[in-house]
Formats: structure tokens, C-alpha cells, sequence
């Protein structure tokens, strides 16, 4: 099923967003992944999320999310340009996951240091919030510069999407969210005990650093019946997680908008 079909069946039901996966190419050597991690197969043949969220923008209300963007892998200033326009285009409409990547390989490919990544994707984070809200602006990192620039269009969006860092809940990630993120993806699938506490855990951070609202959280909910995909709505409710998502990209095209009919049917009246 197209990108442009699944957003049509994915507003008609009343669900709030596509979300796509990033990977500009897999390299094929398996020893190159962080230790812990494997590709899945879905992901050897992934559209560039960018371009296919330019379709979903067509839609007149769906979110365009990422889930997640390799951001370090990119030109920041032309990164922030691109999205800043998506979100211009389709009226404040996009949420923008970002992850560090695990197959070093393909981060070396690109240029990246490995070991430095994190740097680089919070400093990639910053130079686009530069771009995004400041009329002429500027950015000095050590992996990432700007000199004084204008840029155009600005996210419709006030301050830019919303960025949401992907990973496991370990110490650093979520020193890193209050530092420098809206929000959190939990890896893995359902609303375990242990995402519970660790968004309760990033709660209480959130408030000691003194950052207003909440933590914004994005669960991967595990498919099942509707009465179970309800019970993990309710789950996520619970502990305060309102952003849900079911992943499709490995089902196949016959199965999509059952799932889609499943996930409408459990969301509360």
C-alpha cells in the first residue's frame, strides 16, 4: 500500500499520524551494528521520510512524524530547511522523532564519528532550532557551525516541531531528554512496567530542571485484538502517555486495514 493510500485510510478512521523509519542504506555487514542491535527486515526498504511525508502533508489533518530520523547523518542546515518546510506545508503538522543510530557502518559512511554521535545529533538539534526561530541565526558546536544566515520558511509550528529522542530508558537518554528534547520513544514494543517507570522516572526530572508542561511520549504498542490493544491504551492513559503507534511496515498489504480497524476501535470514546 502507497504512503498516499495508507494516509487517506489512516485519517478516514480518525487515527492522528504516520510515523516513518529512516535509513538511508543498510550496509550488509552484520559485525558493524552496535552490540544489542539487529536490522529488521523492513527496514532494507524504507522510503525517504521527508519526501513521503510531503504526501501524508496532503492529508488535512494527519501528523507527519519521524520514527526516527538519523539526524546526524544529514546536512543540518539543509535538514532544518526540509522539515521546516514540511511543517510550513502542511500547517504545523510535524512531530520529529530522533535517533542516534546503531549500525556504525552506515554512520561512517555518512561521515559520522561514531562514538561522537550523540554530540553531533544534539548539536544537529540546536542548529535547526537556530534556523527554525531566530530571524538571522547562528550556531557554534563542535561538530556543527553556522555563521549569521537567514532561512526560510519557518515551521509554522511556534519554536518548530517537537523533537522526541528514541532509545532504551538508560541514565544518559534521559538526562538527555529534560536537557534537550520535547519528548521520548521508549525502544521496544508495549507499555511495560519498565517504560512506566521510567516515564514516571522522567517526570519528576522534568519538573526538578524546572521545564514546563510535560514530557511528550510515544509508545510502539504491540498489535493484538481490539480488546487488547484497548487494555494497552488504557495502560498508556495510566501513566500519562497520550502518543501511540502501531508499526505496519512489515504486515502484509491485506492485513493493514484490519489493524487500522482494530486501533480505531479500541481508542475511548
Amino acid at each position: 500500500m502507497s504512503v498516499v493510500q495508507l494516509a487517506a485510510e489512516v485519517e478516514a478512521r480518525g487515527l492522528g499520524s504516520i510515523s516513518l523509519p529512516e535509513h538511508t542504506h543498510i550496509p550488509v555487514d552484520s559485525r558493524a551494528l552496535v552490540e544489542g542491535w539487529s536490522v529488521e527486515e523492513h527496514y532494507q526498504r524504507t522510503l525517504d521520510p521527508y519526501i513521503a511525508g510531503a504526501f501524508v502533508a496532503a492529508t488535512t489533518s494527519l501528523e507527519i512524524g519521524t520514527a526516527v530520523s538519523l539526524v546526524a547523518q544529514h546536512d543540518a542546515i539543509a535538514l532544518a530547511k526540509a522539515i521546516a518546510t514540511l511543517d510550513h506545508l502542511s500547517g504545523g503538522r510535524v512531530v520529529l522523532g530522533v535517533g542516534f543510530g546503531y549500525n556504525q557502518q552506515e554512520m561512517q559512511d555518512h561521515g559520522v564519528p561514531v562514538k561522537q554521535r550523540f554530540q553531533v545529533v544534539e548539536e544537529t538539534v540546536a542548529l535547526m532550532r537556530a534556523l527554525w526561530t531566530e530571524e538571522v541565526a547562528s550556531y557554534e558546536g563542535r561538530y556543527r557551525r553556522l555563521s549569521p544566515s537567514l532561512s526560510w520558511p519557518k515551521p509554522a509550528r511556534p519554536g518548530g516541531p517537537p523533537v522526541l529522542l528514541g532509545g532504551r530508558p538508560t541514565e544518559r537518554n534521559l538526562a538527555r531528554i529534560v536537557g534537550w528534547a520535547d519528548g521520548w520513544i521508549p525502544a521496544g514494543i508495549g507499555v511495560t512496567a519498565s517504560v512506566a517507570a521510567a516515564v514516571k522516572e522522567l517526570g519528576v526530572r522534568w519538573n526538578d530542571a524546572g521545564r514546563a508542561g510535560a514530557p511528550e511520549i510515544c509508545c510502539f504498542l504491540a498489535r493484538g485484538s481490539r480488546d487488547e490493544l484497548a487494555r494497552e491504551i488504557e495502560r498508556a492513559a495510566e501513566i500519562g502517555v497520550r502518543r501511540l503507534s502501531v508499526r505496519l511496515e512489515e504486515l502484509p498489504r491485506d492485513l493493514v486495514l484490519p489493524v487500522l480497524d482494530d486501533m480505531a476501535a479500541a481508542l475511548p470514546t
